[in-house]
């Protein structure tokens, strides 16, 4: 009788748990990541507006909804933390990380915490770092000039400046293609050849915006991740504070990367002509990520107009990514381990397009 009773309160328990977890899911799953955020420049609704529950609160605010379901399957926790190059840390990393005012992608990068320019409300270059030794890897090649009018061109009508108007680096910059390393297995994706990896497709991306629009630009060739990607994002935050020291009046600040996605969603022929496919991703951790999400659709909004399906669109991801020194800073995902540099020349030709149709009171032609 006792046993009886037992069974049918692991029955009801197993039940309850079981509801839980689908509700749970319900509220966690992510309809649109394009959707236009709120700017606060809006006429009016687009929708009907609602009272939030404290339960929407709780699970969005704090991805309750998404921890319970990993807790409850570990699969998922698995296959979540395959979609990222970097380990999911645990739940005590992420409390003693959030009171010290960053989000760590790994439990190490606590450590670097302490050290001086990685805290993420410093202004200051690390001890011992200046803008001068960063400076031989930056690849200046200024274009300060007008492109003149022509019979199928328009002035570009930059406004002359003693410095770079976009800034291109790399966080990642040993991320390579299998196709240009001669592998197959995703992991092995990388290289320590600036001429095999997203530092050469920046490289493409500076010539397009300098030569064919003439927008001064900086490419930043420094490795960041040369001999670990642990703290790359705090290095490559020296970098952008570097330029900005030196430079403050950069606007755009793009961080080239690779996706880890296979070929099969991150490849797309337009109009004959192969692409790897581009994405852009929003860290809302910071006071600028309206705006610069402003800026992103600006640049999807071209590339959808002028080469559609190239864009995967935005993706939003609980981070700063070095994006709050700009109200134009956008991490960009060229392609995946599968694509070619040659797909990526010509995604660097869209994205220069699109960039400079965000930047320009006019918008170009498109070659």
């Amino acid at each position: 009788m006792i046993a009886g009773r037992r069974s049918r309160a692991r029955l009801l328990l197993l039940e309850g748990l079981c509801a839980a977890l689908l509700i749970a899911f319900a509220l966690s799953v992510r309809t649109e990541s394009v959707v236009p955020a709120f700017s606060g420049t809006e006429k009016g609704p687009t929708q009907e507006l609602r009272t939030p529950s404290l339960l929407d609160l709780v699970l969005t605010r704090t991805d309750a909804a998404k921890r319970l379901l990993k807790a409850g399957f570990p699969m998922l926790r698995y296959l979540d933390g395959s979609r990222s190059n970097a380990p999911t840390p645990g739940l005590l990393a992420e409390a003693i990380g959030y009171f010290m005012g960053f989000t760590p992608r790994y439990s190490r990068d606590l450590a670097f915490a302490g050290m001086a320019g990685f805290l993420v409300g410093s202004q200051a270059l690390p001890e011992g770092l200046t803008a001068v030794e960063l400076e031989k890897d930056w690849g200046l090649t200024p274009v300060l000039y007008s492109l003149p009018p022509g019979d199928e061109a328009k002035p570009a009508a930059v406004t002359l400046s003693s410095g770079p108007m976009v800034a291109v680096y790399h966080t990642h910059a040993t991320e390579s293609f299998l196709p240009e390393v001669g592998r197959k297995d995703a992991a092995e994706a990388f290289s320590d050849n600036p001429a095999r990896t997203v530092v050469q497709v920046g490289e493409m991306l500076a010539r397009e915006l300098e030569q064919r629009y003439r927008i001064p630009c900086l490419h930043s060739t420094t490795m960041h991740d040369a001999d670990t990607r642990i703290g790359a994002y705090y290095r490559s935050e020296a970098t952008v504070k570097a330029i900005l020291q030196r430079y403050p009046d950069c606007r755009v600040l793009v961080d080239l990367h690779r996706d880890s996605q296979p070929r099969n969603v991150t490849s797309v022929t337009v109009r004959g002509k192969p692409y790897a496919r581009l994405m852009i991703v929003i860290g809302t951790d910071n006071p600028s990520w309206v705006r610069n999400y402003e800026f992103a659709s600006k640049v999807i909004a071209k590339l959808e107009e002028g080469y559609p399906g190239v864009s995967r669109g935005i993706f939003y991801e609980s981070a700063v990514y070095n994006q709050k020194y700009s109200h134009a800073a956008v991490l960009v995902e060229c392609g995946g381990v599968g694509n070619t540099l040659a797909e990526c020349r010509n995604s660097a030709e869209a994205l220069a397009w699109a960039l400079a149709s965000a930047i320009l009171p006019a918008a170009p032609l498109r070659p």
